[in-house]
């Protein structure tokens, strides 16, 4: 290592820009400096900004099927940017069938066809698998431009446009066999093993909040760009995430999840030592963890929204966010979940009462809050229920036809407000039901 003294320019990395000035010769070499100067001065920008999704790029199944059945899903418009900063722009809705380019009219309908890095051959799994979409930059040019100057010959470098454009690749994800088997909650453990809650690591720095830091990476996605023991690395940085894909024979998608793996822009941290203390991506993971939730539930109602009374959590769930909220079953009401039996002995039996005003306080400090575990059911772990005091007078006053309820983590404080006729002023914790 040089040393180097004070007011001394360090231009070691530096951006070269070209220096202009009349009666200088340019090149065509001079100007494309400057367009790669200009480009990765964006891209520092870019990285400081933080990487993920600005806005749009939702996932869907495609109303549309491709060749022979292939699968295809339809992608809205939207913008990200990657961890090398680069802007990812998708202008109009497309649908992409997710196969690769040159796996030709010869693919089985049986096996999905994926891009990695180094490319593999052929199917990776008949009959059922795990992928991760993402969104990655691409460039290809257009039209073609006079030259002079090349005695008349034909050029091969005299296109007229270089147009920056993005790609879609299909990754797959190594998931145990016996995960596969667990079918109903298979998509809520990709999702925490996304948000890294099971992970060594997270669990080590609890333990031991002075001991080794977490800085390498922790979760699913981090593990995925790393590689496996081999040194291959699937997901590099160029790639943004999008979705996680369920793909069976006989189902073809049997679902999409987009909040496993989507995040907000994630502003990079200062600090590089307590990453699940102060860092934003601890924070758009809480906040993702609250969207996939809210996510997998609507898909559940509308799977089945006449079984929802009679639905356990530990059905389709092995983790919940620190705060949910849910529909509520009642007479009169629109299907919704009984919250007895949706969580049986792993939440306060009765009903609390709360204000929506206090609803976004307590919903901020959650996303500073750990997952419930469903598999911990001690008792000092139970999940506090509340009803929301304005949905409550807006179902009685027939302005909604949908009462809910809100379950909160142990650990979050107490949000319950008495009120006469719904909560007793002399019960603090576990007030009636309200009918």
């Amino acid at each position: 290592m040089t040393t180097r003294y004070l007011t001394e320019a360090i231009l070691d990395g530096g951006i070269r820009s070209v220096n202009f000035f009349n009666g200088r010769l340019l090149s065509g070499e001079d100007l494309s400096q400057e367009q790669e100067a200009n480009s990765e001065e964006r891209k520092r920008l870019g990285q400081a900004i933080g990487d993920g999704i600005v806005s749009g790029l939702e996932v869907a199944k495609s109303t549309t099927t491709g060749n022979s059945g292939l699968p295809v899903v339809t992608i809205q418009p939207g913008l990200a940017i990657n961890r090398l900063g680069q802007t990812l722009v998708l202008t109009k809705s497309v649908d992409v069938s997710l196969v690769s380019s040159n796996a030709g009219a010869t693919t089985s309908t049986q096996s999905l066809f994926v891009t990695c890095t180094p490319p593999q051959s052929g199917p990776y799994i008949a009959g059922a698998g795990v992928y991760l979409l993402t969104i990655a930059p691409a460039i290809g040019s257009e039209g073609r431009t006079p030259v002079s100057g090349l005695g008349n010959v034909g050029a091969f470098c005299n296109t007229r446009y270089n147009i920056e454009g993005v790609q879609f690749h299909l990754l797959q994800v190594n998931i145990p066999q016996s995960e596969l088997q667990d079918s109903d909650r298979l998509r809520n453990r990709l999702a925490y093993a996304c948000f890294g809650t099971s992970d060594p690591l997270v669990q080590t720095f609890f333990q031991n909040p002075l001991g080794s830091s977490v800085q390498q990476g922790y979760g699913l996605l981090d593990t995925m760009r790393q590689g496996n023991s081999t040194g291959a690395a699937c997901l590099s940085d160029t790639d943004v995430p999008l979705a996680l894909l369920y793909w069976t024979v006989d189902a073809g998608i049997a679902f999409i999840d987009l909040w496993s793996v989507r995040r907000r822009i994630t502003r990079p941290s200062a600090d590089t030592r307590w990453p699940l203390f102060i860092s934003d991506r601890r924070l758009s993971e809480a906040e993702a963890m609250f969207l996939q939730f809210e996510e997998h539930v609507q898909d559940i109602i509308a799977g089945g929204p006449n079984t929802l009374s009679t639905l356990a959590a530990m059905q389709h769930f092995a983790y919940l966010p620190p705060l949910g909220i849910l529909p509520l079953q009642r007479t009169g009401s629109a299907p919704g979940f009984d919250p007895n039996a949706f969580f049986r002995t792993l939440a306060s039996s009765n009903l609390e009462m709360t204000d929506g005003n206090l609803l976004r306080t307590l919903m901020h400090e959650a996303m500073y809050h750990e997952p419930i575990n469903l598999a911990d059911t001690s008792r000092a772990n139970r999940v506090q229920l509340y009803t929301v005091w304005e949905n409550v007078q807006a179902f009685t006053g027939l302005v909604t036809d949908q009462l809910v309820f809100v379950f909160a983590s142990h650990t979050l404080p107490y949000r319950g407000v008495a009120r006469f006729g719904y909560a007793n002023f002399d019960i603090s914790r576990f007030a009636p039901t309200v009918k």
